[in-house]
């Protein structure tokens, strides 16, 4: 049985990761793992202080459950599981709970310290986003008060490359459970396109309009190859990628995207234009690991819903 592993502690942040695993699982036929960590270094055995760590691990327990608490009703008691791990690193921690629950996705709440509504990773989802085996959501600051707004819009940033085809493929699956509709967006950007003079080379700068005309092709294409039970437009766009995608964001429910091009294959690898996206996204960010081709599949096998 797959899993949604959301990360939590006792902060307002760790609540809005719940609010919106909680539309994740309405949807999903997956086990819900709220974990949490605390932080105890069981590796070292000098100086340990058995008293201490259950103190530690105590308040963990009691962290985890209180979270655990907001999904009952909601979600079917049976689902959820509570994790807790002695780590001093909470993103080591949840790293291995996620390879240990065979979890299809990691669910973490945005810093505080962030503009309300954008999403602004704090340490845990920064470090998480760097090798993490699963896709990683994050979700802005002050989620949790928009938890009665339905997820109808998912956006994808989509260039073409196998990395944003495998973040398509995760939005189709979304798409369908949510019976929400998809967006790609095409950002048009001439800065690719001067590597050649940079290097010393002749410099050809095409048309701005041959430009356009590229990413939109790839765009047309891609939603040609789209399932015919998906609802999906295109959005061609021009400017900075990791800022027009923020800024579009404030029109979606929910934003994907793909890890960079190089690193281990089946892990998430943030760099460029996806690590700037989850500092300006207005709504929830996921990040989908490189080489697996169906992302985030297994959460929603064999599931109906019945959308109002």
């Amino acid at each position: 049985m797959s899993s949604i592993l959301i990360g939590v502690d006792p902060s307002p942040r760790s609540e809005d990761a719940i609010a919106f695993a909680e539309h994740l699982a309405a949807v999903s036929t997956a086990h819900v793992v709220v974990a949490c960590a605390f932080p105890y270094n069981d590796g070292i055995r000098q100086g340990s202080d058995p008293t201490y760590r259950k103190a530690l691990a105590d308040e963990a327990q009691e962290t985890a459950a209180q979270m655990r608490d907001k999904l009952i009703g909601p979600i079917d008691e049976s689902r959820l599981r509570i994790r807790i791990a002695a780590n001093p690193s909470p993103a080591h921690a949840l790293h291995d709970l996620a390879e240990a629950d065979r979890a299809e996705l990691v669910v973490v709440g945005s810093s505080h310290t962030g503009h309300l509504g954008r999403v602004a990773p704090g340490s845990t989802a920064e470090r998480l986003l760097h090798g993490a085996p699963c896709a990683v959501a994050v979700v802005p600051y002050g989620y949790r008060t928009r938890t009665a707004q339905p997820i109808r819009r998912i956006g994808v940033a989509y260039d073409g490359s196998a990395e944003a085809t495998d973040a398509l493929a995760a939005a189709v699956e979304l798409a369908r459970a949510f019976g929400a509709e998809l967006e790609l967006i095409g950002v048009v950007t001439g800065s690719i396109y001067a590597a050649s003079g940079m290097m010393g080379g002749a410099f050809y700068a095409p048309p701005v309009d041959d430009l356009e005309r590229g990413v939109q092709e790839e765009l047309d294409a891609a939603l040609a190859g789209l399932p015919a039970d998906v609802t999906a437009e295109s959005v061609c766009l021009a400017g900075d990628p990791a800022d027009q995608l923020g800024e579009r964001s404030a029109s979606l429910d929910l934003m994907l995207a793909g890890s960079r091009g190089y690193g281990p294959l089946r892990s998430v690898l943030v760099g460029g234009v996806s690590g700037r996206l989850i500092r300006t996204a207005h709504c929830p960010v996921i990040v989908v690991p490189r080489g697996i081709k169906t992302p985030l599949a297994n959460l929603f096998a064999a599931v109906e819903v019945s959308v109002a």
